[in-house]
């Protein structure tokens, strides 16, 4: 954000007018250290001057020091609660710590007195914007089918069909949540409901995730877990993530551990360790390795090839899959994805299967 250019610094009256525009000649000039060092020196012998104090608050407002630039200007607004122009810093210095609510209502006591203030106009839509990204919206819905083809150790064959459905909601930055029901036809059928809320800070990411299946026969009757994504620096992420599940014939206590690898602006390769405990065994082990490459014909392309412990209700079971899929924009808003699988479970069945997705975008580009 250009806080060094948002706020004004005009002359005032208790210090030389040459003194203060040789501070404010190294603010506009970038030299934040120079600035802040001149205005230090004039305040330890104008110290309750409001104009030094609301000439400081910009200066820390643009070095990043938003906590010591509110308590600075505060001490400006105290000395001099009807200045305009410090009225309008503190507003600014607000919005900028996100403290919405509060800029609002500095920016309706300046118009109230002075609707056309410079600076007022552009403010107050910054804070419109503000308030409307906080605002609960839905993001995208999705349907998809797959089909497959599993046949048994015993030599049997079926088809399982699954029907799906999705919808995420986002509010306020990196706050999001979604919800997937997917109802998989088997010999007998399961209905599987899915919910997680997302939380970004910065670049970390934070999720809390559960599951309900009614009634089931192969899936767990509920489950209940959460995760991280950590940065380290600008290229790689640190996995964490844990769950607990409750199946008809056992507990299941799952957690993994990986690190996610920008190579490019188009490829990303993952590797993570899968960790179980129950499911019939003390403790199980896998693994998977997954890459992401963004094709500028083509879409999304994506290949995970994984080995790890799978539970149903007769108990974890080993699991050897391969997937690969692609996501291709149909329009502005309508995007197909297209899966093909095959996975071998251990002293239980062989599956291919081929999955069909199509998102929609809704409302504005986040």
């Amino acid at each position: 954000m250009a806080v060094a250019a948002a706020v004004a610094l005009p002359a005032g009256a208790q210090v030389s007018t040459s003194e203060r525009e040789a501070a404010q000649a190294a603010y506009l000039a970038g030299n934040f250290a120079r600035a802040e060092q001149l205005l230090g020196e004039l305040l330890a012998k104008s110290p309750l001057d409001p104009d030094l104090l609301r000439r400081l608050a910009a200066v820390q407002a643009a070095r990043g020091n938003l906590d010591m630039a509110q308590a600075t200007i505060d001490r400006a607004y105290d000395l001099a609660p009807t200045d305009t122009d410090i009225q309008l810093a503190r507003a600014n210095i607000l919005f900028w710590r996100g403290q919405i609510a509060e800029a609002g209502l500095q920016a309706d006591q300046i118009a109230q007195r002075n609707p056309d203030y410079p600076g007022l106009d552009s403010l107050r839509t910054s804070l419109r914007e503000a308030v409307d990204a906080r605002k609960f919206r839905f993001r995208s819905a999705g349907a998809g089918v797959s089909v497959s083809d599993a046949r048994f150790a015993s030599g049997a064959d079926q088809t399982w069909y699954v029907q799906r459905g999705s919808l995420s909601a986002e509010w306020g930055d990196g706050r999001s949540a979604s919800l997937n029901v997917e109802r998989e036809e088997r010999r007998v059928t399961d209905t599987h409901i899915a919910g997680r809320v997302d939380l970004a800070e910065g670049n970390n990411r934070f999720f809390v995730a559960g599951t309900i299946t009614p009634n089931p026969d192969f899936r767990e009757t509920w489950s209940f877990g959460g995760g991280a994504e950590i940065a380290l620096g600008q290229r790689s992420t640190v996995l964490i993530d844990g769950r607990f599940a409750e199946y008809t014939g056992d507990d299941v206590t799952a957690f993994g551990v990986g690190l996610r690898q920008t190579l490019s602006s188009r490829l990303q390769v993952s590797a993570r360790s899968i960790h179980l405990l129950g499911g019939g065994d003390d403790y199980r082990f896998g693994a998977a390795l997954r890459a992401d490459y963004s094709h500028p014909q083509i879409g999304d392309i994506f290949a995970i090839l994984a080995s790890y412990p799978d539970v149903e209700n007769d108990g974890a079971q080993q699991l050897r899959s391969v997937a690969i899929g692609v996501r291709r924009p149909l329009s502005d808003r309508l995007s197909l994805g297209v899966t093909g699988e095959y996975e071998t479970r251990a002293n239980s069945y062989d599956r291919t299967g081929i999955s069909l997705d199509l998102r929609l975008r809704i409302g504005k580009r986040s």
